[in-house]
């Protein structure tokens, strides 16, 4: 059952950067104000987003559910290198998931001055969401080589 739990940690850590870098990459292809970028924030970008959100809730679930038995397996006497390295995960998840929830907003915030005037400009908003998934992708990408280093240790 541990090793269950490890892979769905690393597969909902790879869901939520994968879903993040498909955002950026999308949101990188197609040009500022076009109706295809207009039409990706209201209808695909809620969508990635709501992926990688249920994949961070999976990764903070099997993350805690990990730790717990990795306490008990080790009499709760953990290295103080291993408590280091787990704190800087805890922090890259919690910057990571504030980032995610702060272009979620600004999403929502676009779609409705889409709804009102359609052919309303999402350029601005969609640049910075989209350096928001790739900050969250940067941020990922250490904290899965850090999590390669918890297992090992």
């Amino acid at each position: 059952m541990e090793t269950v739990i490890l892979w769905t940690h690393a597969v909902a850590g790879a869901i939520w950067i994968g879903a993040c870098a498909c955002f950026a990459f999308a949101g990188l292809a197609l040009a500022a104000g076009s109706a295809e970028q207009r039409n990706f924030v209201a209808n695909a970008a809620p969508k990635i987003d709501l992926l990688g959100l249920v994949a961070a809730l999976v990764l903070l679930a099997t993350g805690v559910i990990s730790l717990i038995w990795a306490a008990v397996s080790r009499g709760f006497a953990f290295p103080t290198t291993f408590i280091t390295v787990l704190a800087i995960k805890i922090a890259l998840f919690i910057v990571m998931l504030a980032v995610m929830t702060w272009s979620m907003r600004a999403g929502a915030a676009v779609r409705a001055v889409i709804a009102r005037e359609p052919g309303g400009a999402a350029a601005g908003a969609m640049t910075a969401m989209v350096k928001a998934h790739v900050a969250i992708v940067a941020m990922g990408g250490i904290a899965l080589i850090l999590g390669t280093w918890l297992m090992g240790s």
